[in-house]
């Protein structure tokens, strides 16, 4: 076993079904400092941010020319704009195989940015709908149904925002991954291709293993059910500080970041916006602003 820590508008049909929640502890557990200032910092100020355009994005944007409210950002979250993220390469700095899925828990790139990913969809805080448009900053969501069938809409109306992608995370969620036969891991990757698309007309391309727990077998099944990459993370966001994996406690340009939606019952009574106010507060004390990982890989 591999362990890492690391299109148009919906189609959604309105389907009911409760989540099995009995493993959330379980899910918190698995899936898992402070940062320091920079003197190079990147300036944080006003910006014009256009939505992300990556595959599982949908067609409709956000109108590009809004601009991102730097007073309302600071009485209502205490942080200033991003400043806007360079134009991604002209050729992605991954070239992803489908013949054979590539592994990835950063991209190589000298610009003082980062990419936001969030996994799984256990907490569903209308507030952070509100935040991605305030910040309108490109973040990757990487989705298990059994996490959000009990409301697939939310998770539409966090798509239709233009700022957020996609990604495959499962049906289930299995954190035993390896250990199911090559029929179970493509059944729990294929099954949730078709669930997200038919949900949300999204057609993912990357596939994100729960608690980063991979072998031989799932990249066998990431192929087969025709996604292109697998995606790891190099820091992970916990109530008030970042797990880091180096001892630099610090990111590093092109650092993938793993966040999940929790809500007060997983962040010991803190909400989803809190958490998020300061995983910001964190990349822009280094001197970093996010960009968009689907323009990039």
């Amino acid at each position: 076993m591999t362990r890492l820590q690391p299109s148009g508008w919906s189609r959604r049909r309105f389907m009911g079904g409760a989540a099995s929640l009995g493993t959330l502890g379980t899910f918190a557990a698995a899936c898992g400092g402070t940062s320091a200032s920079d003197p190079n910092a990147l300036g944080a100020g006003p910006s014009a941010t256009a939505p992300s355009t990556g595959a599982g994005t949908p067609q409709a944007k956000a109108a590009v020319g809004d601009l991102v409210d730097a007073e309302l950002l600071s009485s209502r979250y205490g942080l200033k704009p991003f400043a806007p993220a360079p134009p991604p390469p002209a050729v992605k700095a991954i070239a992803l195989d489908p013949a054979d899925p590539t592994v990835f828990s950063d991209v190589p790139v000298h610009e003082r940015i980062t990419f936001v990913t969030i996994d799984d969809g256990i907490d569903k805080d209308p507030a952070f709908i509100h935040m991605v448009k305030d910040f309108q900053i490109p973040i990757t969501v990487s989705l298990a149904d059994t996490l959000i069938r009990d409301d697939y809409a939310y998770f539409e109306k966090l798509y239709q925002t233009g700022f957020v992608s996609i990604q495959n995370h499962t049906v289930t969620h299995p954190l035993d991954m390896p250990a199911l036969s090559f029929q179970q891991q493509l059944d729990e990757v294929a099954g949730q291709q078709v669930k997200l698309e038919r949900e949300y007309g999204a057609k993912p391309y990357i596939f994100r293993p729960p608690g980063g727990n991979y072998n031989a077998t799932t990249r066998a099944a990431v192929r087969q059910a025709g996604l292109k990459g697998m995606m790891l993370w190099r820091e992970a966001m916990e109530i008030d500080d970042m797990e880091y994996q180096t001892s630099r406690h610090l990111l590093n340009p092109g650092d993938i970041i793993l966040c999940h939606f929790r809500g007060p019952a997983q962040l010991k009574g803190e909400t989803m916006v809190q958490m998020m106010t300061k995983l910001y507060r964190h990349i822009q004390a280094q001197g970093f602003t996010v960009a968009d990982v689907t323009k990039y890989v």
